[in-house]
């Protein structure tokens, strides 16, 4: 029985238009993250995260269930670009190595593949190998994403992962402040999709 993977592949969205110092110093906290993903998620990770070029990232799962999490937390440690990443299901065509770059097969090639459609729809999201709704689910998380403003941006990112108190003190800001922008960004809506869209990720 063929074995499918989840292969990773994250992008930083126009990171040629940054000014050179902030571009370098994105790299550097890529490089610095990557090793943090790898421990968190260690036992559903089949092939480590890694950078495979300047401002993309690669990594490996045995299934889709961490992948929400791992995503929102790149983005929370990530602030200083967006992130566009995609998702392929399939197998691989050699042996796994130690990280994922080193690792090939048609789950990247369908993730290479979501990248470079994606980028052309401006997603945030994009899947190959999933089903159909996935990506109708990923185009309602992008639009979302691109309507909001970079501070509604952020608080969105940080509700996915942490409670409304922790998401205060991340942004230094009094609770009442989360508050009023959860209820700007109509969070109990969101949120529902979002448990939706997470849902999907694993059928």
């Amino acid at each position: 029985m063929t074995t499918h993977y989840i292969a990773l592949i994250g992008d930083a969205v126009a990171s040629r238009a940054l000014a050179p110092a902030i571009r370098s110093r994105l790299q550097r906290r890529l490089r610095a993250v990557l090793p943090e993903v790898n421990r968190r998620w260690r036992r559903p990770i089949a092939a480590r995260f890694a950078v495979s070029l300047g401002d993309q990232f690669e990594g490996l799962l045995r299934d889709p269930l961490p992948l929400w999490d791992i995503v929102h937390w790149l983005r929370a440690e990530l602030p200083e670009a967006d992130w566009l990443i995609a998702a392929g299901r399939g197998p691989i065509s050699t042996p796994l190595a130690a990280t994922a770059p080193e690792v090939d097969g048609p789950c990247f090639h369908r993730a290479r593949a979501a990248l470079d459609a994606a980028k052309r729809r401006r997603l945030l999201l994009a899947f190959e190998g999933f089903a159909p709704v996935v990506n109708a689910l990923a185009g309602y998380y992008s639009a979302l994403y691109w309507s909001w403003t970079a501070r509604q941006r952020r608080t969105a990112t940080l509700l996915r992962l942490y409670p409304p108190m922790d998401v205060a003190k991340r942004l230094g800001v009094d609770p009442s402040a989360v508050s009023h922008l959860a209820t700007r960004l109509g969070w109990r809506l969101v949120s529902s999709a979002d448990e939706t869209f997470r849902e999907m990720l694993t059928t």
